[in-house]
């Protein structure tokens, strides 16, 4: 079943895309450097879909929503096994907007 949580981050959602839709910016906040990521669908800015998992785990679907709000951004995260270390994410980006 499908979980959803949502975090609101002090970034752009530019910001926030690029840290999502790029290895480089994943390297930067994600601390799971034995999943594998396959991406399903993209409409930059907003809609990432991705898929990912461990050899050892089966893979779980996740979605992201990114919704700009006046100062930053809202990290909408849709997971089939909630795995997604969303608090991280929001933390990454502490103090980036004035």
């Amino acid at each position: 079943m499908p979980v959803t949580r949502e975090v609101d981050v002090e970034a752009t959602r530019e910001e926030v895309w690029e840290a999502l839709a790029t290895e480089q910016g994943r390297e930067r906040w994600l601390k799971e450097p034995d999943l594998e990521i396959r991406v399903e669908h993209v409409e930059e800015p907003q809609r990432l879909v991705w898929w990912w998992g461990a050899e050892d785990q089966p893979p779980t679907r996740v979605e992201f929503l990114l919704v700009a709000m006046p100062r930053g951004t809202r990290v909408v995260v849709t997971e089939s096994i909630p795995s997604f270390p969303i608090a991280m994410l929001a933390s990454s980006f502490t103090g980036v907007l004035a």
